[in-house]
């Protein structure tokens, strides 16, 4: 079972350049309600990266695990160039939620870092 990689967090400017993109937070619902990171973004799509909440270093997710919850959620659009965020609570789940996304052939994918990160960035 490979661990996911993650990738590094985007530039502020690449995030402020992406038009309506689509953002899925990777963070587990209790870090939602906790605001870990920054409030929830109006819109995001909450996937969690996560194992039944098991943190990365406890229980790593595979690229498989979290496609199946992609695929559950119905969040991935039928155009592969479009735009789309990913986040956590710091970057490393959004990271490997972004390469995961990728995989799928998806182009225009960024890891956003944080919910803070993204909002100051695109402000």
């Amino acid at each position: 079972m490979a661990e996911v990689e993650s990738l590094p967090v985007a530039a502020a400017a690449d995030l402020k350049a992406l038009v309506d993109p689509i953002i899925i937070d990777a963070r587990d619902p209790n870090e939602v309600e906790g605001c870990k990171g920054g409030p929830k973004i109006d819109g995001s799509i909450n996937v969690p990266f996560n194992v039944d909440g098991q943190k990365q270093s406890d229980r790593p997710t595979t690229a498989a695990e979290f496609e199946e919850k992609l695929e559950a959620a119905g969040c991935l659009p039928a155009d592969k160039t479009a735009a789309i965020v990913t986040h956590c609570g710091s970057g490393g789940r959004g990271g490997k939620s972004c390469n995961v996304i990728k995989g799928l052939g998806y182009t225009n994918v960024h890891n956003g870092g944080s919910p803070d990160n993204i909002r100051a960035a695109r402000a």
